[in-house]
Order: C-alpha cells, then sequence, then structure tokens
C-alpha cells in the first residue's frame, strides 16, 4: 500500500508487493511497534533515541527529516494514523498513532467491508511482524528458552474449523486474563514488569499447488 509501491508488484490482493513491503526499512518496524504502544511524534521519536541500533544520522535535523519521512509513509499506507498536531516554535508536530491496536468482536468483524477485513487483517499483521523483528534485533527474542514459535499447516472439516476457532478464542481470553491479573500483582508490588508480546493467527490458506502430472 505504500506509495513508492503502488506501481510495481502483483494487484491481485490490493496492497501491491507484499502485506509487509511498508516495513522493508528497519526505521518503520521500531516506529510502527513504538506507534501501537503509544502515542508519538517524529521529533519525541528523534529526541527519546529511539532508532534501532546501526541506524545512524548526520545531524538532529538530518534524523528529523528521515524519521518524519518514514512516518508520513507509513501513514500513507494505513499502518499509523494522525491523531493530533501542536505547533511548537514556528513548527507542526504530528502526533501519530498506530492502526492495528483496536479490537473487534465477531459480531462487529461481520459488520464491516471485504476492504475493510483486508485493512484491519494487514496492519494487525504488520504491527505483530514489528514486535517480532525488534525482538530478534534486539536479541530478547530467544532470550528465553521457553519462548513459543509455532505454525501448524492444517486440512480441517467444518467441525474442525469451528473447533479451532473455539480453541483459539479460549486461548485468547485466557491470555488477556493473564494480563489483567499480572498488572494487578505488579500494581501492589515493587516487581519487574517483563516486556512480552502474544501473538496468534488462524485463517484459511489457498490450496496447494497441484503436483505436475506424469
Amino acid at each position: 500500500m505504500e506509495a513508492a509501491a503502488k506501481g510495481r508488484g502483483s494487484k491481485k490482493n490490493g496492497y501491491g508487493e507484499t502485506t509487509c513491503a511498508p516495513l522493508r526499512h528497519p526505521l518503520r518496524v521500531r516506529i510502527l511497534e513504538v506507534a501501537n504502544c503509544r502515542d508519538i511524534s517524529p521529533i519525541q521519536f528523534v529526541n527519546e533515541g529511539l532508532q534501532p541500533e546501526g541506524v545512524e544520522f548526520k545531524s538532529q535535523q538530518n534524523a528529523l527529516s528521515h524519521v518524519a519521512y518514514h512516518f508520513r509513509e507509513l501513514d500513507k499506507a494505513g499502518c499509523i494514523k494522525q491523531i493530533d498536531s501542536h505547533q511548537r516554535r514556528g513548527a507542526t508536530e504530528h502526533v501519530y498513532r498506530g492502526t492495528s491496536t483496536l479490537y473487534f468482536s465477531d459480531e462487529e468483524f461481520e459488520q464491516l467491508s471485504d476492504e475493510e477485513r483486508r485493512t484491519l487483517s494487514r496492519t494487525s499483521f504488520q504491527g505483530l511482524i514489528a514486535r517480532a523483528d525488534s525482538a530478534m534485533q534486539a536479541d530478547t527474542f530467544d532470550a528465553r528458552t521457553d519462548r513459543w514459535l509455532a505454525w501448524v499447516p492444517l486440512e480441517l472439516d467444518a467441525r474442525g474449523w469451528s473447533e479451532l476457532t473455539a480453541a483459539m478464542a479460549a486461548c485468547f481470553a485466557e491470555v488477556q486474563q493473564i494480563r489483567k491479573d499480572s498488572a494487578e500483582r505488579l500494581a501492589r508490588s515493587d516487581g519487574e514488569a517483563i516486556p512480552a508480546t502474544f501473538g496468534m493467527v488462524g485463517f484459511e490458506s489457498p490450496p496447494p499447488p497441484a503436483a505436475p502430472s506424469i
């Protein structure tokens, strides 16, 4: 969906090159990760030194110019959106928020158009990729030996699909309860919070390519 990708690649899925094309620069990965956690402006991003390791700038002005450009590109791609603006010493500071932090119930999701569903899925997936990529770059992804990373190709009948979605719903509800309980315990103690990310997907896949005839 990024402007630079609109004229290239397959248009079959309506997204240009690939779903994650807007994240091909490490700065965009980091910006999206931060914007999905809190509201942020380019100048805040620069002043707080939030760029990923290995990304360096010649000057403060050079940093702001590059960072603001990548904010705008993520905005064009629908990964973030501008929510506010402030006048700061004769300049305008634009504040952005990530778009993958929304939650839709099954009933609400059913009311969305096909295009709205595709947009929601795309931005949510991009947000997850940004979190995972940032963790790998910071070497926290594999810091714990009990971390999980798994995906399984399945062939299901209608009952199997219903059982799968029910299992995922139950798992998500349990994770939400774990999140709530942890927040309450942390508020009562001086314990250190462990930043973590939980991701879960389950979707219908295209059929595998047909085997060549002999």
